[in-house]
């Protein structure tokens, strides 16, 4: 998951908060692939990929911290100029991937028809309902989905619910703690729901309050790293039982 990097800020704090949550974002990604190395576990490869693209995805955001300076090239001034000015557009491409890459990862990870056919059928509506609301509002590079993070939440919560019932039926339950499907779902799950208020009033609250902005940064930055630490222990952790 990433921090919104909507609005940029000069505050030195929230520099760091972003240094750091970037860094713990590498060294989930290099767990994840050191994870695979060691194991060759198919099933984790796309998630394992998801890692690598969300590191991409926040360096390639942090560019609006250049529209900071006043630099004199041409080519600067146009993009500072366009509707490239704001890196929201990045942020809602990362929405849509990661649906479709959440989707093909619990596609694989699920065995159940019905369960298989109930992921497949939200993602189709997920990515409907983005491509049938930008091309009506062609608000691509200015606004997110309305409640995307909300929509995000329930879908992911039927997902991880799915795995779950799959997990409660099957003799895997004994060994739970040796998936890391498990400690994954379950950082995904928590990420979600915790975030998901915050964003909900975030509308309301963001532009008003000063407090708010700050509090919002200090939290978001405890979720992510919470979440890229479930992400790096369940790599890291789970890797000694399969050499066994």
């Amino acid at each position: 998951m990433v921090i919104r990097q909507v609005l940029i800020t000069r505050n030195k704090y929230m520099s760091n908060y972003i240094l750091a949550i970037h860094i713990i974002e590498l060294i989930a990604a290099l767990a994840g692939t050191y994870y695979y190395l060691k194991t060759m576990d198919s099933q984790m490869k796309i998630f394992i990929w998801y890692l690598w693209f969300v590191v991409f995805i926040e360096t390639i955001g942090m560019y609006g911290h250049l529209f900071q300076n006043n630099y004199d090239n041409k080519w600067f001034v146009w993009i500072k100029n366009s509707v490239f000015c704001s890196n929201i557009w990045i942020y809602n491409i990362y929405s849509f991937v990661s649906i479709l890459i959440f989707g093909k990862f619990y596609s694989q990870v699920l065995h159940d028809t019905l369960s298989k056919i109930i992921v497949k059928s939200a993602v189709v509506v997920y990515v409907v309902c983005s491509i049938l609301y930008f091309a009506i509002s062609g608000t691509f590079f200015s606004n997110s989905l309305p409640y995307d993070v909300l929509l995000e939440t329930f879908i992911v919560f039927i997902f991880v619910m799915l795995y779950y019932k799959q997990l409660l039926k099957s003799d895997k339950i004994l060994r739970f703690y040796r998936l890391p499907v498990f400690y994954i779902s379950s950082g995904l799950l928590l990420w979600y729901l915790c975030v998901t208020p915050l964003f909900i009033f975030d509308g309301y609250i963001y532009a008003v309050n000063k407090n708010f902005i700050e509090f919002r940064h200090i939290y978001l930055f405890i979720v992510n790293i919470f979440l890229y630490s479930c992400f790096t222990f369940a790599f890291l952790y789970t890797i000694r039982f399969k050499s066994q």
